[in-house]
Order: structure tokens, then sequence, then C-alpha cells
């Protein structure tokens, strides 16, 4: 386990789970969109909040509406990748275990009315979400990879 103090802001390393709050005040505020994109696209929180207000605006939509959130994560060059199929009387795959298995890349988590962050095989977040099934992800391709970068 590690602890790092940074300008009001603790990490906490458990296993794959890094609990981090990018909010830049520390708060609490239900942001999890905010903060995991943020994380996510190496932005500030101020920053990706201001771009999903803007694209919110144009939407006529809060900025943590799906819609909005989207549009966002594929004009920063992700991917949704969908999860397969569960079958009857089987279960989602949970966080924790997920990201055990993805290696290196960052990701989005989407979690049953939350977002999350995965990067290099941990994910990141202000509280462990872990046990949390998950509904889909969406990874984040290279600059210029496969043309998947879209311009804005």
């Amino acid at each position: 386990n590690r602890c790092i103090s940074e300008r009001r802001m603790v990490v906490i390393t458990m296993g794959n789970f890094v609990k981090e709050n990018v909010n830049p005040k520390g708060n609490r505020v239900g942001d999890c969109v905010v903060r995991a994109l943020a994380k996510a696209t190496d932005k500030t929180w101020d920053d990706v909040f201001r771009e999903l207000c803007e694209i919110a605006f144009e939407q006529k939509q809060m900025p943590n509406a799906d819609a909005v959130w989207k549009e966002y994560a594929k004009a920063n060059g992700f991917v949704y990748r969908p999860l397969p199929k569960v079958q009857s009387g089987e279960k989602r795959p949970r966080v924790a275990k997920f990201v055990e298995g993805l290696g290196e890349g960052t990701y989005l988590l989407r979690v049953s009315k939350h977002l999350a962050m995965a990067k290099d095989g941990r994910y990141y977040d202000s509280w462990d979400c872990g046990n949390r099934s998950l509904y889909g992800y969406w990874e984040l391709h290279p600059k210029g990879q496969n043309g998947f970068r879209e311009k804005r």
C-alpha cells in the first residue's frame, strides 16, 4: 500500500485499486464523469467540466448525461467496446477482476449509474467500485491509430 499527498489530493493504492479524487477541492459531489474523464485524458477537472458543459449546452442536457460524456469520449479518442452478452444465470464481470485482464492502456469503465477509469491494469476512483458489475467499457486509442481520433 502507498499513500501520497499532493495539493489536497491523497492517493492510496490497494491491490489494483487506486483511491484518488481529482476534484480540485477534494469534493465528493457526484462528479464521477468529470473525474474519470479528467484522469483518462490527463486534463484538469476544470477543463473537462468546462468542455462537458459546452457539449451539454449544445445538447440542452446536463454535463453528466450519457449522450454528453459519450460524445466527449469519442472526440477524445475513446472507442466503445461492448461486453459479451450475459447469459441467463450468469453474472456480469466485476470491475476489479475485469481490469486485471486489460493490461496496458487507458479505459473508461461503465458501471451502473457510475463511470470509473482504468489505466495499465489498475482502476482509479474516489471509492472502491471493484465489486460493482461492469456494463461496458471505452478504450483510448493513440492519436492517429486507425483514424479513431476525431477532430473538433
